[in-house]
């Protein structure tokens, strides 16, 4: 038999060699696609992080000065890096028929952080240089009696990052005075830009310019000096009119380092329509209340039920919401009140009167029932008439 030859330890050797240069290759090769998939994972979350801040901010800055009462400031601050603003944003009230024309239902929010703040709660707005109380008077809905009003204070503001990279912000909101919550991580500010510019209508100013243009940075930082909102010494060129005029927000911040001379930039321009001197439009506030009981009088002259209520109080007072009365008949003895007989636009007048002209009854005993409609749209509870005969 042939003898077998075997590896000579040099042959061993190069292989070795050669079997280490492989695999290292391949070691590196992975640790550099590791690399780039951390790195690709990292610009991708900070993506994800710019744009949730993005359609947060969108979406409770478009509501700012929604349910304020006539008096209560619709912004409370607002300079380069920060942003406080009045406005019913939640409610914890998951019935629909009890609404308060809140933009959200949140039913697990906390009762201090769906109603204004009162003076006895006041507090420090955050980020405000120099530092700034809120508020200097407690809302009420109602002139009479001190019902407080659904509108909170939100605050957006953007701080350094004191656990993130150097160079980073981070973005904190806060409802009224309670803690602070953090909304996103790893912001960079434009080199050029500031965080947050305003817009404003010169035309409130005596200028000829019919365009919005951008708040002098010379006024900021802008603070609601003055308790109320349209006090005389609140008006024309004053400086704590100044914030009343805003009309948009405009919002600029990257979500990752500069990489090839691209930036990733978050850049936008939010509209604030209930704002300013003449706000474009409002929500309604609590649900009406209750109008006074109508009386129903079968009148012989006209064969036909006349019905007759007094003016509502949400209708030209109070909340000043009400839109129309509506009525309801039915024949007594019967389970529900069915569908509207008809509705009457509330027009402040001091009474108000109509027939029912439905359709023929048959005869019987019958009674009316009132309630009053505001815009949300809330209905109020019935009022219910005494009863009437009907030949």
């Amino acid at each position: 038999m042939k003898a077998r030859a075997g590896m000579t330890l040099i042959e061993l050797l190069i292989a070795m060699v050669i079997f280490g240069l492989v695999i290292s290759g391949a070691i590196g090769f992975l640790a550099t696609q590791g690399k780039g998939l951390r790195v690709l994972s990292d610009r991708s979350a900070a993506v994800q992080n710019g744009r949730f801040s993005r359609d947060l901010l969108r979406q409770e800055l478009r509501t700012v000065g929604t349910n304020v009462t006539e008096e209560q400031p619709t912004i409370v601050l607002a300079n380069d890096s920060a942003f406080a603003f009045n406005s019913d944003l939640t409610t914890n009230s998951k019935d629909s028929v009890a609404l308060t024309g809140a933009v959200y239902v949140d039913q697990f929010a906390p009762s201090s952080q769906i109603t204004a703040v009162t003076l006895e709660r006041q507090f420090t707005v955050p980020a405000s240089n120099p530092t700034f109380r809120y508020p200097l008077r407690s809302y009420s809905v109602s002139p009479s009696a001190f019902i407080n009003s659904d509108a909170e204070t939100v605050s957006y503001r953007f701080v350094p990052d004191t656990a993130g990279l150097a160079g980073t912000y981070a973005l904190w909101r806060q409802v009224n005075d309670q803690s602070p919550e953090l909304v996103a991580t790893g912001l960079r500010r434009s080199p050029s830009i500031p965080f947050l510019r305003y817009y404003y209508d010169p035309s409130e100013f005596g200028a000829l310019n019919p365009n919005l243009d951008t708040i002098p940075r010379s006024w900021l930082p802008l603070t609601k000096s003055v308790p109320r909102r349209g006090l005389d010494t609140d008006t024309g060129t004053a400086i704590s009119t100044r914030i009343d005029a805003l009309r948009a927000v405009e919002v600029t911040y990257e979500v990752t380092p500069a990489r090839g001379g691209v930036r990733e930039v978050v850049r936008y321009l939010v509209p604030m329509p209930n704002v300013a001197h003449a706000r474009q439009s409002r929500a309604c506030g609590r649900v009406p209340i209750t109008p006074s009981v109508p009386t129903a009088t079968w009148r012989t002259d006209s064969l036909l039920v006349r019905i007759t209520w007094s003016r509502a109080v949400d209708d030209g007072a109070g909340e000043r919401d009400a839109i129309r009365y509506v009525l309801w008949r039915q024949l007594v003895g019967a389970t529900s009140w069915g569908e509207p007989i008809s509705t009457i636009a509330a027009t402040q007048a001091a009474t108000y009167s109509v027939q029912d002209n439905g359709m023929p009854m048959r005869p019987g005993t019958y009674r009316y029932a009132l309630s009053v409609q505001d815009c949300t749209p809330n209905v109020s509870s019935l009022a219910v008439s005494g009863t009437t005969v009907v030949p």
